[in-house]
Order: structure tokens, then sequence, then C-alpha cells
């Protein structure tokens, strides 16, 4: 994969584009977190895309390629966010339509996944995805989120707890 940073980074545009089919499943995940309806999810993508083709050339350090544009890609969430949700959006916004039928399974573990992480607020949503989901270690999230890592092992914490709390009952959360 560095091999492609680097051609990208050199103007190569099919190298970018392999590095966008490589991350796109990754991008639409994380999106979601924060935008459940698709089309804004598709347009935070895009400019992401859009935003990281335009400023690869900036990136100096190929190992941080996938970090670098998930930054990129929480900001254009939040700026859609901002510019369009007042609250959070709910699971039933998700469209079903377009769904292949072998795509279903796949599908219904995704919509209770956000199902369940909808009752979180917006930082433990995206630290919960980005642990759970994308299997990041709490260093790296401190580098994606600029944050603080005890900060993030205690929203870790605190979102473990709500899940716990909201679908197991009170008496099975650690006090």
């Amino acid at each position: 994969m560095e091999e492609l940073i680097e051609k990208a980074r050199d103007g190569d545009e099919e190298s970018f584009t392999k590095l966008v089919l490589y991350i796109k499943d990754d991008l639409y995940k994380i999106a979601k977190t924060r935008i459940l309806n698709e089309a804004d999810i598709a347009d935070a993508v895009q400019e992401t895309m859009i935003e990281a083709y335009k400023s690869i050339k900036n990136l100096k350090d190929s190992s941080k390629f996938k970090n670098w544009i998930i930054k990129i890609l929480i900001n254009k969430c939040n700026r859609i966010y901002r510019r369009k949700y007042k609250k959070d959006v709910s699971i039933e916004e998700y469209d079903i339509e377009d769904t292949k039928t072998n795509d279903i399974k796949k599908l219904e573990s995704e919509i209770n996944f956000y199902d369940i992480v909808k009752i979180l607020d917006y930082k433990e949503r995206i630290i919960i995805v980005l642990y759970y989901m994308e299997e990041y270690s709490v260093k790296e999230i401190k580098e994606i989120l600029n944050m603080n890592e005890n900060t993030i092992n205690t929203h870790l914490y605190r979102a473990r707890q709500k899940i716990k709390s909201k679908y197991y009952g009170e008496s099975r959360v650690e006090k």
C-alpha cells in the first residue's frame, strides 16, 4: 500500500483510485456513525476523496494515510451534520430498498450495530466504531481524533456501560 501512496503523491491517478477502492468501505462505516442518510454519507465520502486527492502531496508519512483520510472524513461528516441536522438521525432512515438479497444478513448485522450505538453520543459512537469495527488501537484513535488516551478509554468505558444498561438492564452494569 505504501507504494500506491507514494505513486499517488507523485500524481498517479490510477494509484489513488486503487487506494480509494481499498478504503471506501471503512470510510462508509465511519461516516455512518455521524450520518445515516445514504445520500449525505455518499457526499461526505466523495468530498473526502476530492480533498484527499488535492492534498495527498502534503501527506508526510505514508504509513499514516488511513488515519489522515479518516480525519478528513470526520471533518466532512461534522460539517454536513452541523449544516443539515439538528438532532441525531434515526435508524429508520436507513435505506434498504437497494440492498441485494445476499447482502441482507450483512445489512441486518450493521443495522443492529447502528441501532445499538445510536443511544451513544457522537464521540462515544465514533470511538466505538473505530475501536470495534475498524479495530484501531487506543493510540491510533488518539492520533485520528486528537484526543488524550485516558479520554478515549473513558469514552469507551462509558459507551460500554450505556450499552449494557440499555440492553441488559441496570442490574448487569458495573457500579
